[in-house]
């Protein structure tokens, strides 16, 4: 009987999962599996909430997660997703960092305070020493989610932890921004797809964000755009047909292409089925830098 190198995948996770293997078996399997050209990629965890990478197993527009994890890359570490735990999936990242070349992928923000103390990615590393350290071999660094990025909620107003971007540690090295709260997976998917195709990072625009994704604002393509012009035509409710601009929408503010690719795709190819100005909640700018504090508030009456 034949069956597919994915369905011997699924096969050997299910069959991990019934014996309750402590070991990193599914991770050594995919790296023995995967092509020679894959390029091995160290995902690393911080100060955050890992919608970043809940949002990634949601990919289908480019690949789908098994796709890009299986076939694609070569996931030497990612502790939500990975098979191993405690000292063997340790052991895979730093054994991975040995070798120069890999992609970097940091998702939450970094705690400085305390030295770092904040956060720890495993006993004796904390995130800060570690994106310190990771990234020194590292071909590219990616910071996905806003908070990854710029700091995001972990960085709002106190901030009693110190939380600061990727970009604000990592010093003569191009850190690629990918945020949002949470980024989308195609912002994830294809920026990485860039990297393995051309050798080098996609054009960024002055936050460190790919142009393909986040040149152009949500205002600039929103379907109530020419009810902006149209005082009647405001919204006075949140769930109200209309511009949500009057609601604290920071649409005119905020780079991305969310009204044109939208979330939840149903298919390969295909765009996503909706978004948050179409499900008539105003845009709360999670992209942009000053994300929250510079957006806030957020659904404010300023109707005259």
């Amino acid at each position: 009987m034949y069956i597919s190198r994915r369905e011997f995948i699924k096969l050997c996770t299910a069959m991990s999962g019934a014996l309750g293997l402590n070991s990193s078996g599914l991770l050594k399997l995919q790296k023995v599996l995967a092509s020679e050209s894959a390029t091995p990629v160290i995902w690393l965890q911080g100060q955050g909430c890992t919608g970043c990478s809940t949002s990634l197993l949601n990919s289908i527009y480019y690949m789908t997660v098994d796709d890009l994890l299986l076939h694609t890359i070569d996931l030497e570490f990612h502790a939500t997703v990975m098979a191993g735990a405690g000292e063997l999936a340790v052991s895979a990242a730093e054994d991975a960092r040995v070798n120069e070349g890999y992609v970097l992928v940091v998702e939450g923000a970094i705690p400085t305070g305390e030295n770092g103390r904040y956060c720890y990615l495993w006993p004796g590393m904390t995130a800060l020493k570690a994106i310190k350290e990771f990234s020194k071999k590292a071909a590219f660094v990616l910071a996905v989610g806003t908070c990854a990025a710029y700091g995001g909620i972990a960085g709002g107003d106190p901030n009693p932890t110190g939380a600061i971007g990727v970009g604000d540690i990592v010093h003569g090295k191009q850190v690629i921004n990918i945020p949002g709260c949470p980024a989308h997976p195609d912002w994830i998917v294809g920026t990485i797809a860039h990297l393995l195709i051309n050798g080098q990072a996609p054009i960024l625009d002055r936050y460190g964000r790919p142009k393909d994704y986040y040149q152009r604002t949500i205002h600039s393509n929103c379907p109530n755009k020419q009810r902006f012009h149209d005082k009647a035509l405001f919204a006075r409710e949140l769930s109200e047909t209309g511009c949500l601009s009057k609601l604290g929408c920071r649409g005119m503010w905020t780079g991305a292409d969310c009204p044109v690719r939208k979330w939840n795709s149903g298919a390969e190819g295909e765009y996503g089925i909706n978004w948050c100005i179409g499900g008539r909640s105003p845009c709360q700018g999670c992209t942009e830098p000053d994300f929250p504090d510079g957006k806030s508030p957020w659904y404010t009456l300023e109707l005259a």
